[in-house]
């Protein structure tokens, strides 16, 4: 397995493919991987609109399997089925980092004492090793494309990216 992976959800691959930023993704982790159920979530979203990215279009997105027997080891929670295989999966593999957005998956992945990044964390990221100059356009273009972004989290990527707010 390669040395840093991230099991992606669907908030992470709709926002940077609609932004146009999935390229990040492949410069800050050597693997992504995305379960069977976050697949089947875009699919539906491109019932609605054409545009939603396929992970099935990237040789660099590895399509994964997660057990019902590895979701099911999950404590209860009211998450969806892409947040609670994207933590199942990643649960069962040393090293491998989720990629979520949603609060309450966050909060289950940090309980579990997984490594947790969402898009905010990616673009901060991408700033540090210099593949893009400034966040506050990527989060603009992120609001633009209907990511919800609360106003303080906006603010303090902002000062950790050292930019003006």
């Amino acid at each position: 397995m390669p040395d840093r992976v991230l099991c992606c959800d669907t908030s992470i691959l709709l926002y940077l493919g609609r932004i146009g930023q999935l390229s990040l993704l492949t410069s800050v982790f050597d693997a992504v991987v995305v379960p069977g159920q976050v697949v089947l979530e875009l699919d539906m979203g491109r019932l609605l609109q054409a545009s939603i990215v396929d992970p099935r279009q990237f040789d660099w997105i590895s399509l994964v399997d997660v057990p019902a027997n590895e979701i099911a080891s999950l404590p209860p929670n009211r998450l969806g089925a892409g947040e609670r295989a994207v933590i199942a999966y990643a649960r069962q593999r040393t090293g491998c980092a989720v990629g979520l957005d949603d609060r309450l998956a966050r909060l289950l992945a940090e309980q579990l004492g997984l490594e947790v990044t969402g898009i905010v964390g990616l673009l901060l990221k991408s700033k540090q090793v210099d593949l893009i100059p400034l966040i506050r356009p990527e989060l603009d273009h992120l609001l633009a494309a209907g990511f919800r972004l609360n106003e303080d989290v906006y603010r303090e990527a902002l000062a950790l990216a050292g930019e003006p707010y």
